[in-house]
């Protein structure tokens, strides 16, 4: 089947991403020596644009012009953009990530070429495109290295696909172990929550405050994305007594293999009960920050220290043994 000429690809940054080079791959199939040419919809002349695509080149016979942004394009303009027939050795790929269904620019695209929608990938899928992304770039990494980048990326296989890029540009060790992605990795360029999510609930206290320090996060978000990561590793607990393995929690919770296995070594540290007991003080601190009666930051150090203790929970943060009693700053 002969590939369009006119493309919408929308939905997902990651599946667009890899979308737009599998397209570019084909047209160099067809001519090595095709010309690529990026733009941006809101900096584009709808009219001077269809004006060049219908001009010769000078340098190259195949032009593929992607435009990004395509959801800043007004329908009208995309019309004037394609209103005409391409010379059969152009190629004119749209790309739009925030684009409703309901978007003129989906009628306007589909008159002319074929529109593509790419929603997110999720589930067990992400953690298989997390192992094809690793092995694509011809990397191979220490099971602890490969925890350090995924937790650092969180769920943005765009992201991670870029830091692995860079580890393989700059690192030549065969093998790349948890301080040389620690060193070259970044998540925006700041330290990501995930690592000190991981201390807290391995209960490392000193790592944990270590993370916390290299955090410049708001104290808030930072005890919110605790409790999340506190409820996941609680469920996996829960399942882990009813004696289920990771592939069947991986199914019923809906979560990719990598993240179970991840949580799965956690709750192993923790019984239900101290699981839950704790879920119970995030509760009960939650709405004293809410209430005004503690600052957040104060609240999420009250949670670290008693996910990362060995004693056992105090009666007072523990609703399954008695009503708890008011926390007070």
């Amino acid at each position: 089947m002969p590939e369009p000429q006119i493309i919408l690809i929308f939905g997902d940054a990651y599946r667009c991403e890899r979308a737009v080079i599998a397209r570019n791959e084909i047209i160099r199939t067809l001519d090595p020596h095709a010309e690529r040419r990026a733009l941006f919809a809101d900096e584009v002349d709808p009219s001077a644009l269809a004006l060049e695509f219908r001009s010769v080149s000078l340098f190259a016979t195949t032009r593929h012009f992607v435009v990004r942004r395509a959801e800043k394009m007004n329908p009208k303009a995309l019309s004037v953009l394609i209103g005409h027939t391409l010379p059969p050795e152009t190629f004119l790929t749209l790309v739009a990530i925030d684009l409703k269904g309901t978007s003129g620019l989906l009628k306007e695209a589909r008159k002319r070429g074929e529109v593509r929608a790419l929603p997110p990938v999720r589930g067990q899928g992400q953690g298989e495109e997390y192992t094809r992304l690793i092995a694509d770039e011809g990397l191979r990494l220490t099971p602890a290295a490969k925890k350090t980048l995924i937790a650092r990326c969180g769920d943005d296989l765009l992201s991670l696909g870029q830091e692995l890029g860079k580890l393989r540009t700059f690192s030549s060790q065969e093998t790349l172990d948890e301080e040389i992605v620690a060193r070259l990795a970044f998540t925006a360029g700041e330290a990501s929550v995930y690592p000190l999510l991981d201390s807290v609930l391995e209960r490392n206290l000193g790592s944990a405050f270590t993370r916390l320090g290299d955090l410049y996060d708001d104290p808030g978000r930072t005890f919110s994305a605790l409790v999340r990561h506190l409820t996941r590793v609680l469920m996996v607990r829960v399942l882990i007594d009813e004696r289920k393995n990771v592939s069947t929690i991986s199914s019923l919770l809906g979560l990719p293999s990598w993240l179970v296995r991840r949580s799965y070594g956690q709750a192993k540290q923790h019984t239900s009960k101290r699981l839950t007991a704790a879920l119970d003080l995030a509760i009960d601190l939650d709405l004293l920050v809410k209430n005004g009666g503690i600052r957040p930051l104060d609240a999420l150090l009250k949670l670290v220290l008693f996910v990362t203790t060995q004693s056992s929970p105090a009666p007072e943060c523990a609703r399954q043994n008695r009503p708890s009693r008011a926390i007070t700053g």
